[in-house]
Formats: C-alpha cells, sequence, structure tokens
C-alpha cells in the first residue's frame, strides 16, 4: 500500500501503530512511533521492550530448567534428532522419548507458552519450531488443535517455513475441523472461513499453488463457509482458475454454478469476467471486464504477492506474475470460447476482443491456435481465421463429470459419522 501511494502515508502509519500496539514487538513499536512523531524514543516505549524481552528470556529459562536442558532450541532439536518428526514416527518411539525425558501434558504446556510469547515478540521461527515439538508430543487435543493454527500463524509470518509445510498444516487443520463432532456446526463453519482466509497467505504466494487452491475452496464444507462467511474468496478462486487453466481441474460448471448462486451477493471485475464468458458469453463485457480485472491487480494484497525481478531494456523491474499468468491465460480461455461458437472469424475483430498488440497479432494468433484443442488455419487474403470441425473427447468429459467425487464421498462419509456421532455420543 505504502507503495502504491493509495493512502496517505501518515495514516498507514498510524493504522500499522494500531495493529503492532496490541502485541509484544517492542522494537517495531519504536520504529514506527519515531516515524509518526517524528521525535525520539518514548522511554516507556524502551521499558516495554526491556520488559517484554526479560519475559522471553524468563520462558526459556523455564523451559530449560523444567527439562533439564541448556537451552529451549536444544530440546526442540532433540525431538528432531530423535526421528519424532518423521511422518511414520510410531506412538511407541514417541512414548519412549517422554518417558526418557519425564514430559507430560502439564509441564509439556510451557514449551506452548513459550511459543505463544516468541509469536508475540515476532520470533516467529522459534515459535513455529516449539510449536511443531509441542504438536509432536502432546496428548490433549484441545491444546494440540489451538496449536496448529499458532503454528500455520507462525509459518504465514516467517520466510524460514516453506509453503509446501504450511499448505500440509492448513491440510490437516481442515481435517481436524470435519472431525471435530462435538463442535456447534456454526462454529465449525466460523472456523472454516478463518482457514480459507490464512490460506490466502500461503496459496496465493506462487502461481504454481492456483490448482491446489482451487481443489481445497471447492470442497463442499470449504465452498459452504466460503459462500455463508465470506463469498469475496470467489475472486481469488476465479484468478487461480484462470491461471491453472491449462491443467483442466475443474468443469467451468462447478463454479459457474456458484457464481450464479452468488451474483446478488457478491460480485467484482473477476466474477463478472467469468460469468460473462462461461454463462452468457458476452464477449464485449468480457473484454470490459478484462480492463478493469487489470485495475483490481493493481490494488488487491492477494494479487500481488508473487512477484520477480526482470530486467527489460536493460532496466530492473517488477513483474507481478499471477498479472502476467492471469492476462495471458485469460486471453487464451477467450479465444478457446470465442472459437466453439465460430466457425469463420474476422482477424481484426479478434484482436481487438482479445486486446492484442497490432504489430504482433499474427504471431500471438499463431501461438494461440497451436495451444488450442482445436485446428484453425489463418487466411491473410481475406484477413480471416477459419476453424476447423472438431468433436468433443468422451473421455475428457468423463473426467469433468468425476473430477469432484472424491471429496463429494467424503462429504457423504463425514455426514454418516456425523449422525452416528448424535445418536451415540459414547461411540
Amino acid at each position: 500500500l505504502e507503495m502504491k501511494e493509495m493512502y496517505p502515508a501518515d495514516d498507514l502509519l498510524k493504522t500499522k501503530l494500531d495493529v503492532v500496539s496490541r502485541t509484544k514487538m517492542e522494537f517495531t513499536k519504536i520504529q514506527i512511533q519515531k516515524q509518526v512523531l517524528d521525535t525520539e524514543n518514548p522511554a516507556d516505549k524502551e521499558e516495554k521492550m526491556k520488559l517484554a524481552n526479560e519475559q522471553y528470556d524468563e520462558a526459556k529459562t523455564l523451559i530449560e530448567k523444567e527439562y533439564k536442558i541448556d537451552s529451549a532450541t536444544d530440546f526442540i532439536e532433540n525431538v528432531v534428532n530423535a526421528g519424532l518428526t518423521d511422518p511414520n514416527v510410531t506412538s511407541e518411539e514417541i512414548f519412549d522419548f517422554k518417558k526418557k525425558n519425564m514430559i507430560d501434558n502439564d509441564n509439556l504446556m510451557w514449551l506452548f507458552k513459550f511459543a505463544k510469547l516468541a509469536f508475540e515478540i515476532g520470533q516467529y521461527k522459534s515459535s513455529w519450531n516449539s510449536l511443531s515439538a509441542y504438536r509432536i508430543l502432546s496428548t490433549d487435543d484441545d491444546t494440540s488443535f489451538l496449536a496448529l493454527w499458532g503454528k500455520i500463524a507462525a509459518g504465514i509470518n516467517t520466510h524460514e517455513v516453506s509453503p509446501e509445510d504450511i499448505i500440509a498444516d492448513v491440510k490437516e487443520l481442515g481435517g481436524i475441523i470435519d472431525r471435530r463432532f462435538q463442535v456447534p456446526m456454526l462454529q465449525q463453519l466460523m472456523q472454516r472461513a478463518w482457514l480459507v482466509n490464512w490460506a490466502l497467505f500461503v496459496y496465493m504466494s506462487k502461481v504454481e499453488y492456483a490448482q491446489e487452491f482451487v481443489e481445497f475452496v471447492l470442497q463442499d464444507k470449504i465452498l459452504n463457509a466460503v459462500q455463508t462467511r465470506c463469498p469475496y474468496i470467489l475472486r481469488y478462486v476465479v484468478a487461480a482458475v484462470f491461471v491453472a487453466y491449462d491443467k483442466k481441474i475443474i468443469s467451468e460448471s462447478t463454479l459457474t454454478r456458484v457464481l450464479e448462486m452468488e451474483k446478488d451477493r457478491y460480485r467484482d471485475p473477476l466474477t463478472e469476467f467469468f460469468r460473462n464468458l462461461f454463462v452468457n458469453y458476452d464477449f464485449e463485457a468480457a473484454h470490459q471486464q478484462l480492463v478493469e480485472c487489470e485495475k483490481v491487480f493493481d490494488v488487491d494484497y492477494f494479487l500481488n504477492i508473487h512477484t520477480e525481478e526482470v530486467e527489460e531494456d536493460g532496466k530492473k523491474i517488477v513483474k507481478n506474475i499471477y498479472r502476467e499468468q492471469f492476462s495471458r491465460k485469460s486471453r487464451k480461455v477467450m479465444f478457446e470460447l470465442y472459437c466453439r461458437i465460430h466457425k469463420r472469424i474476422d482477424i481484426s475483430l479478434l484482436a481487438k476482443r482479445l486486446n492484442l498488440d497490432e504489430k504482433n497479432t499474427d504471431k500471438a494468433l499463431v501461438e494461440l491456435v497451436r495451444e488450442a484443442p482445436f485446428e484453425g488455419k489463418i487466411n491473410s487474403e481475406k484477413n480471416h481465421l477459419v476453424i476447423a470441425t472438431r468433436y468433443p473427447s468422451i473421455y475428457q468429459k468423463v473426467i469433468d463429470k468425476t473430477k469432484q467425487l472424491y471429496h463429494r464421498t467424503h462429504g457423504i462419509q463425514d455426514a454418516i459419522k456425523r449422525k452416528r456421532q448424535q445418536k451415540d455420543p459414547m461411540d
């Protein structure tokens, strides 16, 4: 927001200070306070920073004393070295480690509290490591559930954890929420809504995760939470669908149905662009919405996360990779749809619809035809693109129809388990 200069700099600084003031990140508070007031640091801020660091050191000392080790970091390393982070570790191995180190759920809470404090002062990697160790050793399901939320939050805030690890935690948390049958359904709904919002930070960080993001959101229970509590998530689903269009991850009808249901509650340039293409087949309106989509990519935080520095004409520029991919893939989708309903197309009109540069129109069309799932020929004399007769693949139809069966089957299983749990709570 500072780089885009969308809002006054003073307002942004005051907002940042308001957010950071709710944490124990005293050093950051002091730095922002300097900018806001343009004065020396208030003495009380320095005192609070000193107090926060003392609390952090005290928590580390308590853990060291509790587990009779040199440092909290060593304890976490011991957990890793013992092979307890291996997905195939057995419960017997975990039990033996806890017995050897005299660990139970009561004294293990010190590790949980230490992780919370580490998070509050901005030591996110330390918090992530501590919560990872806690979840391996703890048998308290409720606290372990909270620890997983904290682990995901810590992973999002640090660049030292791989996105793949965070995505694995997001999926695990989604499964745990589904299995907590004793929790009221409304609370489960809210938890799924929060989960999908948190998931944006990691799924939108790279275009490579677009396919996984769409499949994650279009699960029945997650989709229900999106439609009920946070329909604005559909903007990012549409963006991801276009970015991952080549992989044919979903039938267009799945998202079309959802967007049609929610059009009166939520709409933006991306969702309207999708509807104009796949529902109305209004290419003129889609062309206008595509221009508006470019503006959305300029201001939306999550659509600006994946950037890369490239060199063009001897100058280094920062490119928005999600925007680049969306622009290229949306043009390809429009081209393929337009060619499905026309056999002979005027190239000048097509170039206008696709926002093609007049100088590179022929080159761009040749590339689009080469990548298209049909044959086409350019008639230079008549300035036409001629589309050959093509027939849909029956195999692709079967794949599209059955793509969501896996998630729907699991949804039915969960519904059956819930009914059994309601009939016999002791089962």
